[in-house]
């Protein structure tokens, strides 16, 4: 079949469909008469040849650099200088969209991909249309480096990625499918379209847009379609390489394999060697999650990346956990820091946010972690000793006999000041998403406490002290793990700005305008509403009044 070129009309906007073979001629919009001119978009071309380092899409995207390119595309660096941020725009190939009905799927699956929001998936922001007709993804810009790229490097130093980390990168794909296949399903998951972000963090890649490339090699034998289906081969399940209907479930094999490859470093092209001949430090019981993963009938494999992801966490606690937190008890301990009064807090996948308060919105899966917590907000006798020891200036209420006791919480203290202690304590500001995995926990709970209503013998609240308590004196309030006053009593300051969601999730180093920052937990004299564990709200960091304290955390493995 022909490829086709979309052409829009620079006066009335309409979008026009016109065989390839028409290109660079002159014709008129068939909706308003003006003239149009086919842009030409060969086969041999590229948006690499149109657009350079200094160049502008659409007066709005500002090119900065090329930084990949492949079957379905190229991928460049731009400024979208309408919302002032970096962005990644991915071109998808002309000929990849060679009838109307692979643009629509193509728009339709980009328009899912835009509304999945999960730290382990790249967030897109936006799909359109150049001026000359071609189509393309605004997306979220990443730093870091593709799961192929890590594995190429291991093959070359001939060493193995360690099994904790081939681990945990599984597990943070599995998280990203467990969300998104709700909606989409992938189709295409390799090592390519999994990126490496700072913090071992992994972001997913085109979700959705494989289905559009299927609509457009079904129905034309252009060379660059054919050669993405064949060089995606290697990491299709069985019943993709059928030709038979697709599901979940091939995702999960395609993931089984991503798996088997960052263990063994061999391709799935490669002879199969079982990965207990290849390593002697994977346990049977992983082994056994892999072979599982990888059954040729997919009825015979795990029915939902729920399943996988359990299965891989259970494996891999019974088997590595007992060194994992020896390594990490005795990391804190040749820091130096002491942490007594402090609570150690494992880590790992909790739900954050509340869809119904808009501030706390969107409820999202996370992952955090490891880390020391206080057990109470920060003294008034420990900060006591920390301007003996500083010379640092009073608290605004220092003399005040209301909220000077050795065991009330500090108040009276900026951001500013708070994070000054926190250094010189050899600790941090806790982040939002510490502070409120402190609080929620894995069990999902609405209050510290658990999902009881809040009164009086839990937490210092609704004014009827009114004046901070001391941090000891609600024992029924208690975390599970210990953590006292982690509602009401006194806003704890965190680290972090007070950004919606959506951005403090995907671009944490926005600075807001004002620059407020995030307090957690409610005070003394909050609502109910106000002290739940998804509570939060901006002050600005020079603040200092009697409702705010803080508290510190040790995140395992940083330095301070």
């Amino acid at each position: 079949m022909q490829p086709i070129v979309a052409v829009i009309c620079k006066k009335c906007g309409l979008r026009i469909w016109v065989p390839a073979l028409v290109q660079g001629k002159q014709g008129i919009c068939f909706h308003c008469g003006a003239p149009i001119v086919v842009p030409v978009v060969s086969a041999d071309s590229s948006p690499g040849i149109q657009f350079k380092p200094g160049e502008r899409v659409d007066d709005r995207y500002l090119i900065l650099e090329i930084v990949g390119k492949g079957g379905m595309g190229y991928v460049f660096k731009a400024k979208d200088e309408l919302l002032d941020e970096t962005v990644a725009l991915k071109f998808l190939h002309p000929n990849l969209l060679s009838t109307p009905r692979a643009a629509q799927l193509f728009i339709k699956e980009a328009q899912v991909a835009r509304r999945l929001r999960h730290e382990n998936i790249v967030a897109v922001h936006d799909v359109d249309w150049t001026n000359e007709g071609l189509l393309f993804l605004s997306m979220e810009f990443l730093e870091g480096q593709s799961l192929r790229n890590l594995i190429r490097k291991h093959r070359i130093e001939r060493k193995y990625i360690p099994v904790r980390i081939a681990v945990e990168f599984t597990i943070q794909i599995l998280k990203a499918l467990e969300y998104a296949h709700r909606w989409v399903t992938h189709r295409d998951l390799k090592p390519e379209n999994v990126m490496v972000v700072p913090g071992e963090k992994i972001k997913v890649l085109d979700f959705g847009l494989a289905l559009a490339v299927e609509e457009s090699v079904s129905q034309s034998s252009v060379g660059t379609s054919q050669k993405h289906v064949v060089g995606t081969y290697a990491y299709s399940a069985p019943e993709q390489k059928k030709k038979w209907p697709v599901d979940t479930r091939a995702d999960l094999y395609s993931v089984g394999l991503i798996l088997y490859e960052l263990l063994s470093l061999r391709s799935p092209l490669d002879p199969y060697v079982p990965i207990l001949q290849e390593r002697t430090d994977v346990s049977p019981s992983l082994d056994k999650v892999l072979s599982k993963a990888l059954a040729e009938d997919r009825e015979d494999r795990w029915q939902t990346a729920r399943e996988f992801r359990e299965a891989l966490e259970e494996s891999f606690k019974s088997s590595y956990q007992e060194k994992t937190v020896h390594v990490i008890t005795n990391s804190v301990k040749n820091t130096g820091v002491s942490t007594e009064n402090m609570v150690f807090l494992e880590g790992g996948y909790f739900l954050m946010g509340n869809n119904a308060v808009k501030e706390e919105a969107p409820e999202e899966e996370v992952y955090v972690e490891p880390f020391w917590i206080d057990i109470y907000p920060v003294t008034v006798a420990e900060y006591r000793k920390y301007i003996e020891a500083t010379g640092a200036p009073l608290p605004r209420y220092w003399y005040d006999p209301m909220l000077n006791g050795p065991d009330q919480p500090i108040v009276g203290i900026s951001w500013f000041e708070a994070s000054s202690y926190a250094k010189w304590a050899g600790k941090m500001l806790p982040s939002e998403k510490e502070w409120e995995f402190a609080a929620r926990g894995k069990e999902n709970r609405r209050y510290p406490w658990g999902n009881t209503p809040p009164d009086t013998l839990h937490c210092n609240f609704n004014g009827y002290l009114g004046m901070p308590s001391i941090v000891t004196m609600h024992e029924e309030g208690k975390t599970p793990e210990g953590i006292y006053d982690l509602a009401g009593n006194v806003y704890e300051w965190t680290r972090d700005y007070f950004l919606p969601y959506t951005i403090a999730r995907s671009r944490p180093d926005t600075v807001p305008n004002p620059p407020l920052r995030a307090v957690r937990g409610g005070c003394w004299a909050s609502k109910a509403e106000e002290v739940t564990t998804t509570a939060r709200k901006g002050m600005f960091p020079e603040t200092r009044i009697n409702t705010i304290g803080f508290r510190c955390v040790i995140p395992v493995g940083k330095k301070h």
